[in-house]
């Protein structure tokens, strides 16, 4: 029978919790909450808690937690189990190797996302001093990413949230990147200027009829400002695709992510406004995540 945190004592071996036994403690509950990511979720925010790494797990796994760890594990397991996902409950994410604030405002940066950063940093090997726009950069991971592994590339994150900009800035300042980022709020292109050699952007892409059976996690803690694309979920692509020409310089490329079932859509409107090498790259899980393709040279 497991024994509630809260009919136990805080700390000290008559607790019986150490890190291990209260990530194991936390993946039942979990299970029993019928929280998918159950044994992932609990080992996340134990580490956070302890500050352990996975070889400290390993190593010093057996160490008993200190009373505030112990009430800090106890709130977070509660807030989890109350539907709150990981990454809000800790006010961060890891994305492509780094950690990235977020918040209300913004929406929390995917793992299936590391591919359109991949296409990315393909799109542009070869290429000196790239500059990079990221329209609706939201956290600015996806900006903030490339230009740490682009070490002489400079960009745009544009958004049309202040609030959204300002965690973007915040990233970058983590990361030190802001020196080689301007930060604009604009709806789109509205307010964008100059070429690039690259323009990219995950856009709100979630159909209408999709919007209203989105899970709790997603309705309740992203932004539907990141999330909606309008009745068919494509304006977003609309209005970049239809709009780059006076900012994309030629030979330049777009990268764009997609939903799963977007591709052939997404394709023809790359195909329609004159883009070429339309390519289209599937994530880990075998879906179709996001499409690129070339400005022409002439």
């Amino acid at each position: 029978m497991i024994v509630p945190l809260d009919k136990r004592p805080r700390s000290g071996p008559y607790s019986g919790i150490n890190a291990r036994s209260a990530k194991r403690f936390l993946t039942e509950q979990f299970r029993m909450a019928n929280i998918g990511a159950a044994e992932s979720d609990a080992l996340e925010l134990v580490m956070a808690v302890t500050e352990f790494s996975l070889t400290d797990m390993a190593l010093r796994g057996t160490e008993f937690l200190t009373p505030e760890q112990f009430d800090q594990i106890k709130a977070y397991a509660d807030r989890r189990i109350g539907g709150e996902p990981v990454d809000a409950i800790l006010g961060w994410r890891e994305f492509y190797g780094r950690k990235f604030q977020i918040s209300a405002d913004v929406l929390s940066p995917r793992g299936d996302t590391e591919t359109l950063i991949e296409s990315c940093l393909s799109a542009l090997e070869g290429k000196t001093a790239p500059h990079i726009l990221d329209m609706g950069t939201g956290s600015g991971a996806i900006l903030a990413t490339l230009l740490a592994e682009i070490k002489d590339a400079t960009g745009i994150a544009s958004d049309i949230s202040d609030a959204a900009l300002a965690v973007a800035h915040s990233n970058c300042e983590a990361l030190g990147v802001s020196s080689r980022v301007k930060f604009i709020q604009s709806d789109w292109y509205e307010n964008v200027h100059g070429q690039y050699d690259l323009i990219v952007s995950n856009p709100p892409y979630i159909t209408s009829d999709a919007m209203r059976n989105l899970e709790t996690e997603v309705v309740a803690y992203d932004p539907p400002l990141a999330l909606h694309g309008g009745q068919d979920g494509l304006d977003p692509y609309r209005l970049i695709l239809s709009g780059y020409a006076p900012f994309l310089k030629k030979g330049g490329a777009i990268w764009v992510e997609i939903g799963f079932d977007q591709a052939e859509a997404v394709t023809a409107l790359f195909a329609e406004n004159g883009l070429s090498n339309i390519n289209c790259v599937q994530d880990l899980g075998g879906n179709n995540r996001c499409i690129g393709a070339v400005r022409p040279l002439s």
